[in-house]
C-alpha cells in the first residue's frame, strides 16, 4: 500500500513537471513571438517615418509650405496686415523659379502655364520694388518671408542689404526667431539644424540631402548719393534716384 502511493505521487510529480516544461516552453516561445512582433513594428514605424521625412516633395509642394510657414506666424501672434500679404504674394511670385532649383533640367519651362493657372497670376516677374512709408512693416514683412522661404525651399540663399548695422542685425534676429515658431522651437521637427550663425548670416542644413544647404545673409549697406546726380536730376538729365531699405 505504502509503495503503491509512492508510485502515484512519482507519477503525479512526473506529470507536473512535464506540464510546467511544456507550458515554460509555450511562454517562452509566446515571449519570442511577441518581441518579434515589436521589433517588426518598431522597425516598420521608423522606415515609414523615414521615408515620409526624406519623400522628395514637388516644387508646387514647396510653395505651398512657404505659404503655410506665412500662415503659421499668423496663428502665432504675428498676424499680416492687409499690404504685408500683398508683399509676401509678390515676393513668392519674384521667387518661384528657386523652388525648381533642384528640379530636373527644362522642367520650370513645362510647368510654367501650370504655375500661373494655379496661383492666378498673369505673368512671373523676378524683380519687385515696393516703396511705403515709415512704420508699414516693410522690415518685418522681409523678416518673415526669409524665414518661411528658407524652411521651404531646399539648397536656398537669401541675401539681405539693410541701411545700417543695427538693422540689419534685427533683421538676422527676427529671421531666427521666426524659423523657431514656424518650426514648434524645435528645428529637428523641420528636419533642419544649425551648422553656423553669427551677426551677418544663419547656416542651417536641410533634410534632402548633403548638399541641401540654406543660407541666409543679412549685411549693412552703406548708401552714397553723389551730390552731381542730385543736381541731373533736378535738372532732368538723370534717372531717378532708388533709396532701397532691404532688397533680396
Amino acid at each position: 500500500m505504502y509503495k503503491r502511493f509512492l508510485l502515484v505521487v512519482w507519477m503525479r510529480c512526473r506529470v507536473n513537471q512535464a506540464a510546467l516544461a511544456k507550458l515554460t516552453a509555450m511562454t517562452a516561445s509566446l515571449e519570442e513571438d511577441s518581441r518579434k512582433v515589436v521589433y517588426v513594428n518598431g522597425f516598420s514605424r521608423y522606415v515609414n517615418k523615414t521615408i515620409k521625412r526624406h519623400e522628395a516633395k514637388t516644387p508646387f509642394q514647396k510653395m505651398e509650405d512657404c505659404r503655410n510657414a506665412l500662415a503659421k506666424l499668423d496663428r502665432c501672434g504675428w498676424y499680416r496686415s492687409y499690404h504685408q500679404r500683398l508683399f509676401h504674394e509678390d515676393f513668392l511670385k519674384a521667387c518661384t523659379r528657386i523652388f525648381w532649383k533642384t528640379a530636373p533640367p527644362g522642367q520650370f519651362a513645362r510647368d510654367h502655364h501650370k504655375i500661373l493657372v494655379r496661383n492666378g497670376w498673369e505673368h512671373l516677374a523676378q524683380e519687385i520694388l515696393i516703396s511705403t512709408p515709415r512704420r508699414f512693416g516693410k522690415t518685418i514683412s522681409v523678416s518673415m518671408f526669409a524665414a518661411a522661404l528658407i524652411t521651404s525651399c531646399p539648397q536656398v540663399e537669401v541675401s539681405i542689404y539693410s541701411t545700417c548695422k543695427r538693422i540689419s542685425q534685427k533683421l538676422l534676429r527676427n529671421i531666427q526667431k521666426f524659423v523657431y515658431l514656424i518650426c514648434d522651437q524645435e528645428l529637428a521637427s523641420c528636419g533642419l539644424s544649425v551648422i553656423r550663425q553669427n551677426m551677418e548670416e544663419v547656416v542651417l542644413q536641410g533634410p534632402e540631402s548633403v548638399q541641401d544647404v540654406r543660407i541666409v545673409n543679412s549685411y549693412p549697406s552703406k548708401v552714397v548719393i553723389c551730390p552731381w546726380c542730385i543736381v541731373l536730376c533736378l535738372f532732368g538729365w538723370g534717372g531717378p534716384i532708388i533709396l532701397a531699405r532691404a532688397v533680396f
